[in-house]
């Protein structure tokens, strides 16, 4: 398909990574655009002839050009792509030639020596009861800014490869996490008691419970959001529209059976 001048090409970087795809083109000859879409971020990608002219990725109102645009790219883990015959660059700002498969297998290697989320949609933050770490003023000045931005709002910044590796080692070291941003409703459940020992674990229908796994696709707790309480969740069978606490809880919250408690999952 790539050697067809006419053909458009599609699939996911998941199973045809960047470096390689574009690799690829390079290799066919192609004249086109080269569109990569995920949630969080688009780039672009021009060849003309074989050769790459123009790289753009964009956020927003973030945006790189070149070949930082091309150190983004190649550390997107997945993202759909269609390649687009014949469609010509707006501006140059990329040389061509050996320079880019170059550029592009240093850029790799940088990547696959880092551990990031793939899921480049994951909110940073501090963690809650952290340990103390000891940082850099670089690592300092990253650390003072990311907190509560996406991953991929991160690096789309002059500098990404050093900004991935600063990200890298903040993880590592404790002194950030990263987790999925959870856009869920909030839910009024009426309260139930639950008797038996023990404290600080909720308890919601085994139903509600498997949305809000699947919405979230990560570990969740459970936030009472009147009393800025947060709690262990798990499921129980058989209590739709129930929230279910136990007495001890139910005594240190003054709460009552038949209660309305609004509650949402978080991370």
């Amino acid at each position: 398909m790539l050697g067809q001048p006419s053909g458009h090409l599609e699939g996911n970087l998941a199973e045809f990574p960047f470096p390689a795809l574009v690799g690829a083109l390079m290799g066919a000859g192609r004249t086109g655009r080269l569109r990569i879409r995920s949630p969080y971020l688009e780039g672009e990608v021009y060849l003309r002839g074989g050769q790459v002219v123009h790289a753009r990725v964009q956020s927003g109102e973030r945006s790189l050009e070149g070949e930082e645009a091309l150190d983004l790219l190649a550390g997107l883990k997945r993202a759909p792509f269609a390649f687009e015959a014949e469609v010509l660059p707006p501006h140059t700002t990329l040389l061509g030639g050996l320079a880019v498969p170059a550029r592009l297998a240093e850029a790799q290697a940088a990547w696959q020596a880092l551990s990031l989320p793939s899921d480049w949609g994951y909110v940073l933050r501090l963690p809650t009861g952290g340990k103390e770490v000891e940082l850099g003023p670089e690592a300092l000045r990253v650390l003072a800014q990311v907190e509560g931005k996406r991953i991929a709002e991160v690096l789309l910044a002059p500098g990404v490869l050093r900004l991935a590796r600063i990200l890298h080692t903040l993880l590592q070291m404790g002194a950030l996490e990263a987790v999925p941003l959870v856009e869920v409703p909030p839910v009024s459940l009426l309260l139930l008691p639950i008797y038996g020992p023990g404290s600080g674990v909720a308890y919601v229908d085994e139903a509600l419970y498997a949305e809000w796994a699947r919405a979230i696709r990560h570990g969740f707790r459970l936030r009472l959001k009147p009393l800025g309480v947060v709690m262990e969740v798990r499921p129980r069978p058989n209590i739709p529209g129930r929230l279910g606490l136990l007495e001890e809880d139910l005594r240190r919250l003054r709460l009552r059976r038949g209660d309305k408690v609004e509650v949402v999952p978080e991370v």
